[in-house]
């Protein structure tokens, strides 16, 4: 439940060891670091180019696309897959390796397999344009070498047909019907060419169009070649241009075994443009280098012995934060609250001189999120999906931290599940303290007293946080009025006993006495009198934990409505049971799903307005080490 102390540090360094102090820095992960006041030192800014490494981790980037479309293995082998290690003193044999020539490889099997698809396509909407004309038995040629007549093709409404018929009585027209789609007729037509212009006119008006055979497609009808000719010679070279297609995809297929390398080369340089990009912050003169940063004051130690190597080159200074200055905030909590640190971060880190709330309100949520899902079973699952994956996809950082929250979470409902719900909708009433459908004024009066409880904490944080400020007055008579009036008023409404109306009398005066800063009697007099009327939010703010009922109650009722429809469905003859197991299956993860995702928000719903507010100052600003960054591989 604290923040940890940090140290400014500062470093000045011969510009010759600068990039690698930065590479010592960079692998450790320790400093945070801030950009150089350049005009406060009269030093000038780092400006170091990265377009060549920009330009070679795309290139990387996309042969890693490429490569991974065509690597074997299926979704769940993907996403268990261990990521390849690298041990981070090796980085520079990774640089050193000759990977270009696989990247150029690779870039020119993808260029030809791109190729090859454009023809592929090309030819496929040939033979599309061909297909309504396969009837065609006149040859493709004649269709260049009539001299006297027009010869042509098109479409034509099937509603239009009739006005054709009689137009060709009337005129020298010849046509025929090749083929027939609901919506148009696939037309031959010859008349005379020297009329041209008058039947191109008479043809508009019926609404014909005029289909063109390009000059590839009637060179493929060599000598007497009619449509369907092209089309069996289309056919045959897109199956010769898909064979070329799949042999390019075997050859692609074979790099793979080269991914892993490409994977370490891309990561290494990934590194090594962000420690260029982080050169930026620094300051320089012609001979030396200067940079800053925070570090974790328990981490100094270990920071000066990994730049003992550079030791008669360099300088390191440190020293506590000055007033005025804003270090970044890091989190520290025992093992078992860390995971919960990712509903503080969500809302924000708390300020510098506050204190953060992880570990307070981490038993509230537990508690919260286990009466909100109230299902012992959806428990198991979610602690056991959440154990297996960490265990054998091996995640890092934030996703790591999720799933041990889910984990727990899931460990809640178990207990929870069994004492106030059931399993898949089953209850052991037996085991159970409330039955929150039989009896749901007693969960609510449950909900009521955490919410009370989580209130009333708040509170007393807040007064701790005041006194710790050495603001004594406002919160010892104020906070701690607060304190004693709301324990004490409502013991009072419940039992009636004149002891407890005394304590409220002496908490609410502390808060009429001394809410108000004004050293007028009277005004501060009313003006504390006034203050009183938060009793109404204090009231607002516990009432808003009745809807632990409400989520509780639609989780069991919705477990037990889809149990009561598999029963129903096994009266089905035959495949009733199959029927009732995709109900049961099916109904159970959707309950599952929204149930928990109902439960986590308005549990974190409870604790950013109505506990935070109470006590929690956020606005700090998060410690980022420079580190190495890993895509696609872990360093160790």
């Amino acid at each position: 439940m604290a923040i940890a102390e940090v140290q400014k540090v500062q470093i000045v360094a011969h510009s010759s060891v600068m990039m690698g102090i930065l590479s010592s820095l960079q692998e450790e992960g320790l400093l945070h670091l801030e950009r150089t006041n350049v005009e406060e030192f009269e030093i000038k800014s780092s400006s170091l180019e990265v377009s060549e490494l920009e330009h070679r981790l795309h290139r990387l980037s996309s042969a890693l696309e490429f490569l991974s479309q065509r690597e074997k293995g299926g979704f769940l082998g993907k996403i268990f897959a261990q990521k390849p290690r690298l041990d981070r003193q090796k980085r520079d044999e990774v640089l050193k390796s000759d990977y270009l020539p696989l990247l150029s490889r690779i870039e020119k099997l993808e260029v030809e397999k791109n190729e090859l698809l454009s023809r592929i396509r090309y030819l496929e909407k040939e033979k599309e344009f061909l297909f309504p004309l396969k009837g065609l038995e006149l040859p493709l040629r004649l269709f260049k070498l009539a001299d006297s007549v027009e010869v042509l093709v098109g479409t034509l409404p099937p509603a239009r047909y009739g006005d054709l018929m009689k137009l060709a009585e009337d005129e020298a027209l010849w046509h025929e019907v090749i083929s027939h789609e609901r919506k148009k007729l696939y037309l031959l037509l010859i008349y005379p060419r020297k009329e041209k212009e008058h039947f191109g006119q008479l043809l508009k008006e019926l609404d014909f169009v005029t289909l063109y055979l390009t000059e590839p497609v009637i060179k493929r009808a060599a000598g007497q070649g009619r449509v369907k000719d092209v089309i069996e010679k289309i056919e045959a070279e897109i199956e010769e241009w898909k064979e070329k297609l799949d042999n390019l995809e075997r050859e692609g297929q074979k790099l793979c075994v080269h991914r892993e390398k490409l994977m370490l080369v891309y990561d290494v340089l990934l590194n090594e443009r962000k420690k260029i990009f982080s050169s930026r912050l620094l300051g320089e003169t012609e001979r030396t280098s200067f940079l800053e940063g925070w570090v974790c004051s328990s981490e100094m130690k270990k920071l000066k012995s990994k730049l003992k190597p550079y030791s008669e080159m360099i300088e390191i200074y440190s020293r506590e934060p000055l007033v005025g200055e804003d270090p970044p905030v890091i989190l520290e909590n025992p093992k078992l609250g860390k995971p919960f640190e990712l509903l503080t971060k969500l809302y924000g880190l708390p300020r510098r001189g506050s204190f953060d709330p992880t570990l307070s309100l981490a038993p509230f949520f537990f508690i919260f999120v286990g009466l909100c899902v109230s299902e012992a079973g959806y428990g198991l699952l979610v602690a056991l999906m959440s154990f297996l994956f960490i265990k054998f996809a091996k995640p890092k950082g934030g996703l790591l931290q999720f799933l041990k929250l889910l984990f727990i979470l899931g460990i809640s409902n178990i207990i929870l599940g069994t004492l106030f719900g059931g399993w898949f909708g089953f209850p052991l009433r037996k085991l159970m303290i409330i039955d929150p459908l039989q009896n749901p004024l007693s969960f609510l009066y449950l909900s009521l007293a955490l919410g009370f409880i989580q209130v009333w904490f708040g509170t007393l944080l807040n007064m701790i946080e005041g006194i710790k400020s050495k603001r004594y007055l406002q919160p010892i008579f104020v906070q701690g009025g607060w304190l004693v009036l709301l324990p004490s008023l409502s013991l009072y409404g419940l039992t009636r006993n004149s002891i407890w109306g005394i304590f409220s009398l002496l908490g609410a005066a502390g808060i009429v006495f001394f809410a108000s800063p004004s050293r007028n009697p009277f005004a501060r007099f009313f003006g504390g009198l006034y203050s009183l009327y938060d009793i109404s939010r204090y009231i607002s703010d516990v009432l808003s934990y009745s809807r632990l009922l409400a989520l509780g109650l639609g989780t069991t009722v919705i477990a037990m409505v889809v149990n009561t429809l598999c029963k129903t469905a096994l009266s089905i003859p035959w495949i009733g049971w199959f029927a009732a197991a995709l109900i049961f299956v099916g109904g159970h993860m959707f309950n599952l799903a929204i149930s928990f995702l109902g439960g986590f928000v308005h549990s974190m719903r409870l604790q950013f307005v109505e506990f935070f507010r109470q006590f929690f100052k956020s606005g700090g600003k998060a410690f980022k080490p420079f580190d190495l960054e890993s895509k696609y591989v872990e360093f160790f």
